[in-house]
């Protein structure tokens, strides 16, 4: 009779050894999650400007990121970056720090990996002394919408972003730790 066991779970704060692995990761899941619903030069363009290895780098070692990784059975199966940042007008509190980049590669989705992930970036929030997460994220993606609703977060405003020389809106999401 054999025992069905869970993959080990290991989250752990980058270092900038980790830059390269962070880099690829972040980009190949910013592909992953947005490429069927827009130009593939807006993605370029967009990958290039923030997913970079220098760009990923300084994020590291920034002391208003907090950059979590998660690994599974050694892979490193995604990350969490929680940023010590200015909030949007839409948010009308003082103590809160941004959830800037929370994802998970496309072949972990449903395993198990999202929520503990979730569990350490807050985690990391109250390093900052933050009683709020706050993130923005796309109108267009409702199954991250769906998600974020799920696991906490409020609509609570709307915010402008840039991508790809053009400039989107997104919803503006509120959680209290």
């Amino acid at each position: 009779m054999s025992v069905a066991t869970s993959p080990l779970l290991i989250f752990r704060r980058a270092d900038s050894n980790d830059a390269a692995a962070l880099a690829a990761l972040a980009e190949q899941t910013f592909i992953d999650t947005y490429a069927a619903q827009n130009d593939p030069e807006q993605i370029r363009v967009h990958c290039a400007r923030n997913f970079g290895l220098e760009q990923q780098g300084a994020e590291i070692v920034d002391p208003d990121y907090a950059v979590i990784l998660a690994y599974c059975d050694q892979d490193l199966v995604g990350f969490a970056q929680v940023v010590n940042k200015p909030a949007p007008e839409s948010i009308n509190t003082n103590n809160a720090v941004a959830l800037y980049r929370y994802y998970v590669s496309q072949a972990w989705h449903g395993k198990g990996i999202a929520l503990p992930l979730l569990a350490e970036a807050e985690k990391a929030a109250r390093t900052f002394g933050a009683d709020y997460l706050w993130l923005g994220m796309w109108e267009h993606n409702a199954r991250a919408l769906a998600y974020y609703q799920k696991v906490g977060f409020q609509h609570v405003g709307w915010m402008d972003y840039e991508f790809g020389g053009v400039l989107e809106r997104d919803y503006v999401l509120l959680k209290r730790l």
